[in-house]
């Protein structure tokens, strides 16, 4: 609580990934996607959250996120995607 939600962002995680998510909910858009967070005692975990803009009088006032857990498949295919944006981005 309190905290910015990038402190849970794990370095696995391709910096596009989050850019697309808040661009996405910027344009006041549904996004979706899996994601890798970092537990405190620095152990990870994966959900497949959906991130909704709360539009009130036509401005953003905050985002919902709603998550479940992925398929161990899901998953999988999320890592090989992630790790080859992120050798793009270091290339």
């Amino acid at each position: 609580m309190g905290q910015p939600q990038s402190i849970l962002r794990h370095p696995d995680m391709p910096k596009a990934a989050y850019k697309d998510l808040w661009d996405t909910a910027a344009a006041e858009q549904k996004w979706h996607g899996y994601v890798k967070n970092l537990c405190k005692d620095g152990s990870h975990y994966w959900v497949y959250a959906t991130v909704v803009p709360n539009i009130r009088r036509g401005e953003t006032v905050g985002y919902t996120s709603v998550r479940r857990k992925p398929s161990r498949s899901k998953i999988e295919a999320a890592m090989a995607q992630y790790a080859q944006m992120n050798q793009n981005e270091e290339g």
